[in-house]
């Protein structure tokens, strides 16, 4: 059965000061660190910034003179240079087209080569490679503490990856799975969801049965990780991240998950770790998506995200499900709708069954098989 078309009833008005507000707040922390390093300079600086500044007074200013004009070497040397400069915001591609890669496929130098001119020949300019996945195994040569102890068995040589991808255009967006992590609270127990009243780890079904525990959305220990993870994979080269699994444990036994603060503050959490995660990987000079289910924003359960997920205010989101979740979904209402009520900036289509396109996703991005 086709899905109900998405309704979203908002105050314009509150919607805007909800963008501002949120704007406001990163603004706000990038000039608190500029003002603490200007205050930093003033102090330990003054006698010598008063003293260039009455050597600057007391200069004239030369006439301007015609620069010489360069000699061919130098023309070639300055595009050569502005070619490069143009090339640096990869991340500011319009059509942007998006495909999984299997980490398989990026055991080698030669694997990893065959890997991107396939994409590129696709048309692909973004490779999405889970590198923390959904049992919390980390697959690249971390240097975290939590991380270390949850390598898994192959790891793959992110650096390498980055720059034979980018040879071919092809720029990589690392999939890292948040708080759906059965690791990494049992190598510190104070990352876990726990049962209520105790301290023993909450678990999504019985032992004979698979279950395993969580980590807690409000742990503060767990989103450090995860912010170390995406500085850690910035400073590889890596562009964009989309961060799975930013939600509740599912599972049995569901009343019984104790999170030590009530629904409202681990609301509040969450969307503090989406705000904040994306201040720190801009900062690094990438960009974070959020993965919701497009169910979960068309008409259906939303309970493990505790409100509907375009509300909890991240700006890049991305909308995953199969055949069945996309039928009779019309992609560009669903984009239109949250971007004009000032719920995200850049909706990205991920139909796991196959390929979408341009012209059911607009000119928003989407993925392909």
């Amino acid at each position: 059965m086709a899905n109900k078309p998405i309704k979203i009833k908002r105050n314009g008005s509150i919607s805007g000061k909800r963008r501002q507000r949120k704007l406001l707040a990163k603004r706000a922390f990038g000039i608190a660190l500029v003002l603490g390093g200007l205050l930093a300079i003033g102090y330990l600086g003054a006698p010598a910034v008063i003293e260039l500044v009455e050597n600057i007074s007391q200069i004239k200013p030369p006439l301007v003179q015609p620069s010489p004009k360069p000699t061919p070497v130098e023309e070639e040397e300055v595009v050569e240079e502005t070619t490069e400069d143009e090339q640096e915001p990869e991340i500011q591609i319009k059509d942007t087209v998006y495909s999984y890669v299997d980490r398989q496929s990026l055991l080698s130098e030669d694997a990893i080569t065959q890997t991107a001119q396939s994409l590129k020949e696709k048309g692909v300019n973004f490779a999405v490679i889970t590198l923390k996945d959904q049992n919390g195994n980390i697959h690249y040569d971390t240097q975290t503490e939590i991380g270390q102890i949850a390598k898994a068995d192959t790891l793959l040589d992110v650096p390498t990856i980055v720059s034979i991808f980018k040879e071919n255009g092809v720029y990589v967006t690392a999939e890292i799975y948040a708080f759906m992590d059965k690791t990494t609270p049992n190598i510190n127990r104070e990352t876990a969801v726990k049962y209520v009243g105790t301290d023993i780890n909450w678990w999504d079904n019985s032992k004979e049965f698979g279950g395993k525990p969580w980590a807690n959305p409000a742990s503060e220990i767990m989103q450090n990780y995860l912010y170390d993870i995406t500085a850690e994979l910035s400073s590889m080269g890596v562009k964009e991240f989309i961060l799975s699994a930013v939600q509740l444990p599912t599972g049995y036994s569901l009343d019984k998950r104790d999170f030590g603060v009530s629904e409202n503050q681990l609301q509040a959490q969450i969307q503090g770790f989406i705000n904040t995660m994306e201040v720190k990987v801009e900062a690094n000079g990438s960009k974070a998506f959020f993965a919701f289910d497009i169910d979960s924003v068309n008409g259906g359960d939303y309970s493990k995200y505790i409100v509907a997920p375009y509300r909890l205010g991240a700006d890049n989101i991305v909308l995953v499900g199969n055949n069945t979740n996309y039928e009779g979904v019309d992609l560009n209402e669903i984009s239109d709708k949250l971007i004009e009520e000032g719920y995200a900036e850049k909706i990205v289509f991920w139909n796991t069954d196959e390929n979408l396109n341009e012209n059911s996703a607009k000119d928003y991005g989407y993925f392909v098989k």
